[in-house]
């Protein structure tokens, strides 16, 4: 599917749905550096509404679905965000990692750019990463034959733990990005399951490597012994209250 025809079905869902939609990217497969012939377009975005709509006393949804054909698009709304933001949501920060953007409204990148850096916890976001991986491994770890988008899904999260245990930085989105800290050879079998990936369909199955499967498992042994020791973000909420309200005030 064309970039184009991705953001016109965004532009309609706005008009539709009266929201204004302040950046829309890919995640998953296809932004991560990992896709299959059949991978869905899993899109994400982030919206507002107009300022009245957040003075009503009741909640209202704060979500946005929507599946149609290959197209996954879920949106969540302003004020979600940043509460999320202030717990340093995986899922979230990422977003604004894509290489793959659909829409941005002018400076709204760069001002949840350094909300990001103001809010990002390493450990909120390491055990994110940890306990998806360590789910997935119980899944598949004794099969002799395993999906690889379960696979990928699984180094990915481990190479993210990685990154952290050796850099305070905001990690990357996209698998090769990650491959900075992993262990030499690594990088090199992974990139060929990656080739093989980008060729057969998702619900192909492939056999274990072992020097793969010794690696995860090393892995997980190295991070047990590191997370315990990471840093706590406890920024208070201060500046996310400035620029929401920054935005709901802003002219239409």
């Amino acid at each position: 599917m064309e970039q184009k025809e991705i953001q016109d079905f965004l532009a309609r869902m706005e008009k539709e749905k009266g929201i204004k939609m302040l950046y829309a990217c890919e995640t998953g497969s296809r932004a991560w550096g990992f896709p299959s012939p059949d991978s869905d377009y899993d899109i994400r975005f982030i919206y507002m509404h107009e300022r009245d709509w957040y003075l009503r006393l009741h909640e209202s949804k704060d979500t946005i679905e929507c599946m149609e054909g290959d197209l996954d698009i879920t949106g969540w709304e302003l004020r979600k965000c940043l509460l999320l933001l202030k717990r340093s949501n995986a899922p979230l920060i990422e977003r604004f990692q894509s290489p793959i953007v659909y829409f941005q409204e002018p400076g709204v990148v760069e001002d949840f750019g350094k909300l990001i850096n103001s809010y990002y916890s390493p450990i909120a976001v390491f055990y994110h990463h940890y306990s998806l991986g360590s789910k997935i491994w119980e899944e598949i770890r004794d099969l002799s034959k395993f999906k690889l988008k379960s696979f990928f899904y699984l180094v990915r999260s481990l190479l993210s733990c990685n990154w952290i245990t050796h850099d305070p930085t905001v990690l990357p989105m996209t698998i090769h990005g990650l491959f900075k800290y992993a262990e030499a050879g690594i990088p090199e079998k992974l990139q060929e399951l990656i080739a093989l990936k980008a060729t057969v369909s998702e619900g192909y199955r492939h056999h274990w490597d072992y020097a793969l499967h010794s690696w995860i498992q090393q892995c997980f042994a190295q991070l047990e012994a590191a997370r315990n020791s990471l840093p706590v973000n406890d920024t208070n909420m201060d500046a996310l209250n400035t620029y929401f309200l920054q935005m709901v005030n802003r002219p239409c």
